[in-house]
């Protein structure tokens, strides 16, 4: 029986997170930035990404409500103002221009543009793009459906599924991260910059979406 609870919340979890964190439409959006820099840039930025998402997936789980208590914050407003940064942020990535997919793979980049992409690394990149307030949201939802009262050894081991489910997400963005270029090689500048464009579409969606969910909330409407 113990088997089966903690395999259930492994699969809850997952099927709880996935959707809304969704690290292969966030791999595609992120490629698109990333394209024209050098291996050892390259890798060098994943790296900081991946360890931004852990700290912020990790950290939401072990101290997320009590930052939320701290500024007197609720989640209905965590949601509101994290889909509001989404959809700017998408909109953003829609209106771009295009140049940066088409860069030719192996030349040095632009070291301004190396330099605007390392300022973005936490803020839109990691957050809210990779991992945003809906991501969070659930994390917290997850996290508040852990009971102690069957002990807390029972209580941590679920904590520690929930922390291993972050850390699956970001194993799978790494995966996309790492081997986007070879995707993008394949599918040709077009198509990347047509999933590019899609994936930005679908995210100022989830954004809104994320917005509509958080009104709801604090107004008790029915959506």
């Amino acid at each position: 029986m113990l088997k089966e609870g903690f395999l259930f919340t492994f699969i809850s979890a997952f099927m709880a997170l996935f959707p809304v964190a969704n690290p292969v439409g966030a791999g595609f959006l992120v490629n698109g930035l990333l394209s024209g820099l050098n291996d050892e840039d390259r890798r060098s930025i994943i790296r900081r990404i991946v360890t931004d998402y852990l700290l912020v997936g990790l950290g939401s789980l072990a101290v997320g409500h009590f930052v939320l208590s701290l500024f007197g914050l609720s989640l209905p407003v965590i949601q509101l103002g994290g889909g509001l940064l989404i959809c700017r942020t998408a909109l953003q990535w829609l209106g771009d221009s295009d140049s940066s997919v088409g860069r030719t793979q192996g030349k040095d980049v632009n070291p301004i543009h190396k330099s605007a992409i390392e300022s973005q690394i936490f803020y839109p990149i990691t957050f809210p793009i990779s991992i945003g307030p809906g991501s969070v949201s659930v994390i917290l939802t997850l996290m508040a459906s852990v009971s102690m009262k069957n002990g807390w050894a029972r209580g941590l081991l679920f904590y520690a599924i929930i922390a291993l489910v972050i850390v699956l997400m970001c194993l799978i963005l790494y995966l996309f991260l790492s081997q986007g270029e070879r995707i993008i090689r394949k599918i040709g500048n077009s198509g990347s910059i047509v999933i590019n464009k899609m994936v930005a579409f679908f995210t100022f969606c989830v954004g809104v979406q994320i917005v509509v969910t958080g009104i709801a909330k604090l107004f008790n409407l029915h959506v």
